[in-house]
């Protein structure tokens, strides 16, 4: 082992004291507000260099984290970092925080307490709360687990409710989020392709492969962008340009496969795709 328990003891003393100095610059923060309004918050966050959602972050889960309940995972003797306490403050989609007056902290402190557990970590209170990571986890370039890395390791059906809960009605972010999706399901596409047989692609696999990715493509596109859009004039022509293209493309494609689909199942599954 390349550490010590005295490493470990010290690297968790060291992780207190920031939990503990970030809670007295939410407690600082709290204050400034109550005097000068939001109107100087901005401003005191530039005074003492702190990013105002870094700030914003800091100074709700001070309010949230009382004094007392900081003074009770002090006489714990668990080790509790920032980042967990942060996720019992953070809000759930009713606008009450997840763990609120941190009832699951206190019984997973009196487990830990009775079966000799040094820590908690996040992903074992998140378990208890029934929670994901958080958004500002997951995009934050430090973090351990990226966006992409947790949604694939959700089950396909779950992760439609996982972007609503990650992202909520922050539409901005939840189209960059399905474009992270899109991405993915481009990749995986490309390592696994369609199963032809025979080692050696022939022309008609190459050309199945490239037709899964045109309905990749297709997908993405129609996700990207909201349900109706105004054209100007040359955008409107340079469009029906495109359209003309795509049917005759559609109509190739039909003749090269064979399809004798009945029309309306293809309407059917054209509406699953731009909903999936």
């Amino acid at each position: 082992m390349s550490y010590t328990d005295q490493d470990v003891r010290e690297g968790r003393a060291l992780m207190n004291e920031g939990c503990e100095n970030r809670l007295v610059i939410g407690d600082k923060l709290q204050a400034v507000t109550a005097i000068g309004g939001d109107g100087v918050f901005d401003r005191f966050c530039e005074e003492i260099s702190l990013n105002p959602r870094t700030a914003r972050g800091y100074r709700h889960t001070a309010r949230i984290c009382t004094p007392p309940v900081r003074q009770l995972v002090a006489d714990s003797g668990v080790h509790v970092s920032y980042s967990a306490l942060r996720e019992g403050a953070r809000l759930a989609p009713s606008g009450k925080p997840y763990d609120e007056d941190y009832g699951t902290l206190r019984a997973l402190l009196k487990e830990a307490a009775e079966t000799g557990l040094g820590r908690i970590s996040v992903a074992q209170y998140q378990r208890a709360l029934g929670i994901g990571p958080g958004l500002q986890d997951l995009l934050d370039p430090s973090s351990t687990t990226s966006m992409t890395d947790y949604l694939a390791s959700l089950a396909p059906e779950e992760r439609e409710k996982a972007l609503r809960d990650l992202v909520e009605d922050d539409a901005e972010v939840h189209d960059a989020i399905r474009r992270v999706l899109d991405e993915k399901r481009r990749k995986d596409r490309e390592t696994r392709g369609p199963d032809c047989g025979g080692d050696k692609p022939d022309k008609a696999q190459k050309l199945a492969q490239d037709l899964v990715r045109l309905r990749d493509m297709a997908v993405a596109c129609m996700n990207r962008y909201p349900r109706s859009v105004t054209f100007s004039d040359e955008q409107q022509a340079a469009c029906e340009e495109a359209l003309g293209t795509l049917e005759v493309l559609t109509m190739w494609i039909r003749v090269k496969v064979g399809d004798r689909e009945p029309a309306a199942t293809r309407v059917a599954k054209a509406r699953d795709l731009v909903t999936a």
